[in-house]
């Protein structure tokens, strides 16, 4: 067994139970932040410009939830294709966050803004563009680093340019109004739990040898299938699943 592969697998399982547990009690106590949503709703509307609000808008649209789904479908299938099944399958089982992102949205039926510049649909919390950002990247970062022999640099470079990305969108979704300060960052929360949860899952069932299984390509071809269609459900349903 890989020491290394064995490490990073506890501290992915580690990671994704402290992300889990920081997103519940931010969720229990979310009522607490309203008066800091409120302050910061009301500071973004000083700073709305004509060409800044154009930008914001581009971006939500580029990193709308169907969008990443689609993204997500056509990467997974050409790593089917180049036969990294197992990661092609974890890519599209992680989308599947969104899904109980639209259902935590659901349960806790948080307003959105009145002052929005977009029409949002459906509730609030948690942000449904933060965590499948957070989502989608972070497994494009972990696969970079799988896939390629990255150095230090690359490594580095890959990891800034995923937090500049997620501290965009999440900016762009207070800018534009359509969510709150603490939806952005429950949303984040939330992503990381995901993706760390998914990472562990990958890192397991690769340290148990079950890639490497004779039924792992049956099981692959049958998890590829149903993750195209629950994507496709995304992409057409997500407007009335509330999880944008």
């Amino acid at each position: 067994m890989n020491i290394n592969q064995l490490r990073q697998s506890r501290n992915a399982a580690m990671v994704s139970i402290v992300f889990f547990v920081v997103f519940m009690l931010f969720s229990i106590f979310r009522a607490s932040f309203q008066s800091i949503d409120v302050t910061v709703n009301l500071w973004v509307l000083n700073i709305h410009t004509d060409t800044a609000t154009l930008l914001a808008k581009v971006i939500s649209v580029a990193f709308d939830t169907t969008i990443i789904a689609a993204a997500s479908l056509l990467i997974a299938s050409f790593l089917f294709i180049k036969n990294r099944k197992a990661q092609s399958v974890i890519l599209l089982t992680a989308l599947s966050g969104s899904v109980l992102v639209a259902i935590i949205k659901n349960v806790t039926q948080v307003a959105r803004p009145e002052n929005q510049l977009l029409p949002g649909s459906g509730f609030s919390y948690p942000s449904g563009h933060s965590a499948s950002t957070i989502i989608f990247i972070g497994l494009m970062v972990y696969y970079i680093w799988l896939n390629w022999n990255s150095s230090q640099r690359v490594k580095l470079l890959s990891l800034t340019s995923f937090g500049l990305v997620v501290a965009l969108v999440g900016f762009d979704r207070i800018y534009l109004n359509v969510h709150w300060l603490s939806d952005v960052v429950g949303g984040w929360l939330f992503g990381a739990f995901w993706l760390s949860f998914c990472i562990m899952a990958y890192e397991q069932l690769k340290l148990a040898g079950k890639f490497e299984s004779k039924k792992f390509n049956f099981i692959a071809n049958l998890l590829f299938a149903l993750g195209i269609i629950v994507i496709v459900l995304i992409v057409i349903l997500g407007p009335f699943l509330n999880i944008l």
